[in-house]
């Protein structure tokens, strides 16, 4: 069984990169798993003099929005006939995406040119650079339509 990381962000245009992947997985019969990194963020700026359950409370929306995130896109991956699973895991994305990639036996690893960074990069995004030159594991970018 061929076997398709799909890194996400939650991002409009991860979901533009899931949809141009479904003709190639079904033709493949490939099993997806669609995977989004919690970067650990040791705290988040604007958030001094915040209680603990303050913080808590904020981190907890932040990781429902991502759970979201990944259920949306199993949903729509599953509407279009593939089998689908979802991973969130905690860590720095291209490092986090590489070890999954290589521990999970995947085939290729799929995810946008660029994301939520700022400044959107200059040529290709961090995480989508980094995850080019460490992986073991064949990757394809997904370029941004353009307009």
């Amino acid at each position: 069984m061929y076997k398709i990381l799909l890194a996400t962000d939650g991002s409009d245009y991860s979901l533009e990169s899931m949809r141009k992947i479904v003709p190639m997985a079904k033709a493949m019969q490939a099993e997806v798993t669609v995977i989004t990194i919690a970067e650990e963020i040791p705290l988040l700026k604007g958030t001094e003099g915040m209680s603990k359950e303050e913080l808590d409370a904020l981190y907890n929306s932040i990781n429902r929005e991502t759970e979201l995130g990944l259920e949306r896109a199993k949903d729509m991956l599953s509407k279009a006939g593939l089998k689908v699973e979802t991973k969130l895991k905690a860590g720095k994305p291209a490092e986090t995406i590489c070890d999954e990639a290589e521990k999970g036996s995947f085939n290729l690893v799929v995810l946008g040119d660029s994301g939520l960074g700022g400044l959107k990069e200059l040529f290709l995004g961090s995480v989508s650079n980094k995850v080019v030159h460490q992986s073991k594991t064949d990757v394809m970018i997904i370029k941004r339509a353009s307009g």
